[in-house]
């Protein structure tokens, strides 16, 4: 019976996780990085963040395949290690951007950060002192639209370790209780006069969670917080002004007009196919044309050129398209999954040389993906028959990006 000792278990969650195609941690620090440019170019973003320079996000363009969710996760980690707290999320039927608030929602309660398998910052709050605070601009009059999730913050820790302080943590991530359940907390907590004028809270204030909660980030000791989105392609399902919605949410989280005043970096990948979509000449209003316009119309000249504005950067050089891997940088990369297989399943595999020939049909501008795959059921044939049938491949099925208003469970108009 074979044993499992640290390397090969390590290995075969390595070869597992390629199998499945779902990039781990480990994957990405194992797996050699197939492009360093584009990694320095965001690394040297997160270096250079401050206070006094919040860096404009990025968008990361590429096909089907090409290794955009590997590149989200190789980026996750290397916040983490630089002392972010980091939400990475996937857009889906659930999770759209067109409601800020939704999405706080669902991006809040997964932050990760540094040294912690456990999602979230309960732990970190829960061992600051409120005598601290002064210290943060979280009490600054003015700093949010609308002063109640700075509030909750302030009465959680009045009250750590009770019951209040999980309801209040809570609200923080989302799951928002009644003003009037908040007010009690609050007069318990002495510090009722701070809710008095406060307007009514509407979703409309989302921006104010977005930026307590980065705030609340720097006071528990992190540099700030990476937002990595993923499939920001099936935006273009959504209705139009739906679709306004979402480009507006996105401009402000990746701080192209450079109105982000929160530590917040943003990172975004999209298939090349919502560029299509932007600028095609069979659609008879393209996004490009369509969405400015409909800015103009529901908000005037000034929504209409922040639009324009998003759509040039976003197809800039600012915002990098993913292009095929150098022959090289591929063969390094395959080389070190061969490894893997050989100390996973415990065999002796034959040379790399021999293992390309199986790979003959590939075309060098097939996704890294299906390289990976194929390599994999080379590997397995080799170990379990010790034959390889012919390697066909096939094009990846992509997500479709066609207005479908009824995709998302939140898609009204």
């Amino acid at each position: 019976m074979s044993t499992y000792n640290d390397e090969k278990l390590r290995a075969v969650n390595i070869i597992e996780a390629l199998r499945s195609g779902v990039p781990t941690r480990v994957t990405t620090s194992e797996l050699p990085d197939l492009r360093p440019d584009l990694t320095e170019n965001i690394k040297s973003d997160l270096e250079n963040f401050s206070d006094n320079n919040i860096p404009t996000g990025r968008l990361v363009w590429g096909r089907y395949g090409q290794g955009k969710s590997h590149l989200l996760t190789m980026l996750e980690h290397i916040a983490l290690d630089m002392n972010y707290a980091v939400s990475y999320i996937t857009l889906s039927r659930e999770v759209s951007c067109q409601n800020l608030f939704r999405f706080y929602q669902h991006v809040a309660p997964i932050i990760r950060i540094p040294d912690s398998k456990v999602p979230g910052i309960y732990n970190k709050l829960l061992g600051k002192n409120i005598k601290d605070l002064s210290k943060t601009p979280i009490q600054a009059e003015n700093r949010y639209s609308h002063r109640l999730p700075a509030i909750v913050v302030e009465c959680m820790l009045r009250a750590p370790g009770t019951d209040d302080f999980d309801y209040l943590y809570n609200d923080l991530m989302g799951n928002r209780l009644s003003v009037s359940e908040i007010r009690k907390i609050v007069r318990t907590a002495g510090i009722g006069d701070l809710m008095r004028g406060l307007p009514r809270f509407t979703q409309s204030y989302a921006d104010a969670y977005f930026g307590v909660l980065p705030d609340v980030i720097r006071f528990c000791g992190f540099r700030g917080w990476v937002i990595l989105i993923d499939e920001i392609e099936l935006i273009a399902r959504l209705g139009r002004v739906s679709r306004l919605k979402a480009y507006q949410n996105l401009d402000w989280l990746l701080n192209v007009s450079k109105n982000m005043k929160y530590p917040i970096y943003t990172i975004g990948a999209a298939a090349t196919s919502l560029q299509d979509y932007w600028n095609s000449t069979t659609i008879r209003h393209n996004d490009r044309m369509m969405i400015p316009d409909l800015a103009r119309e529901r908000m005037g000249d000034d929504e209409e050129n922040k639009m324009n504005e998003f759509f040039k950067w976003a197809e800039s050089e600012h915002c990098p398209k993913i292009k095929p891997v150098d022959s090289n940088r591929l063969d390094e990369l395959l080389q070190k999954v061969c490894l893997q297989h050989g100390i996973a399943y415990e065999w002796q595999l034959p040379a790399f040389e021999q293992i390309k020939q199986f790979l003959g049909n590939l075309s060098i501008d097939d996704p890294v993906r299906t390289y990976i795959r194929a390599t994999i059921e080379v590997l397995d044939n080799l170990l379990i028959t010790g034959n390889v049938p012919r390697i066909q491949t096939e094009k990846l099925i992509e997500n479709s990006i066609d207005e479908d208003t009824g995709y998302f469970d939140e898609d009204v108009e």
